[in-house]
């Protein structure tokens, strides 16, 4: 029975998680995600408070995936580039592939309120963030001015580049205006050089 009741909650919130890529937030809805996953109709609410516990909790593991590819970029040795920069990069590549799911955890339209599985998440990965960082900062590749400052100004920077394409594909700026994959390495990289020690 408990199996069941994983594999029940684990089917929600893949369907979550798709309904979320194809629309946003707007197309998941506690009885869609169920007929998504081919469930009873009251299945989702046996596993979930509401359309917002659901959303947590995708957003969490959406953090958590964010990190972890941050985290196997950084660990790729064959790089030629810095820690910093590859763990950006990933950053940066991840917001692009996964746009409606970066809007829902960094500032879409959609506001949820999120659950302590959400705000866990979210301070493991400022933790990480942060200890990011400190090691660039350590290692010179980072101004080394405090941290309070020169993290946010990083994430700001990243938070450009991630936003830029969704907001073309939004259709609130001109097709052609935005970033494409083959310009990021290289506007990474002009800002990471303006970030560096002098």
């Amino acid at each position: 029975m408990e199996k069941k009741t994983r594999d029940t909650r684990r089917a929600l919130i893949d369907a979550a998680g798709e309904l979320l890529a194809r629309g946003g937030p707007a197309h998941v809805t506690l009885r869609a995600v169920g007929a998504a996953a081919d469930v009873s109709r009251t299945a989702p609410y046996r596993h979930f408070q509401d359309k917002d516990d659901l959303l947590s909790t995708v957003a969490a593991e959406n953090l958590a995936v964010l990190a972890a590819e941050m985290q196997r970029a950084v660990a790729n040795t064959a790089s030629d580039t810095t820690p910093l920069f590859c763990a950006c990069l990933a950053y940066v590549r991840v917001a692009w592939e996964y746009p409606n799911h970066y809007r829902l955890e960094f500032g879409g339209d959609y506001v949820i309120k999120p659950s302590q599985v959400l705000v866990d998440a979210a301070n493991d990965f400022n933790r990480y963030f942060n200890d990011l960082v400190v090691e660039a900062q350590r290692t010179g590749d980072l101004v080394a001015d405090d941290l309070r400052d020169v993290g946010p100004m990083l994430w700001v920077l990243l938070h450009g580049l991630a936003m830029s394409n969704h907001l073309v594909s939004d259709k609130m700026c001109e097709r052609g205006s935005g970033y494409q994959v083959e310009d990021m390495q290289r506007v990474l990289a002009l800002a990471l050089r303006n970030l560096a020690p002098r």
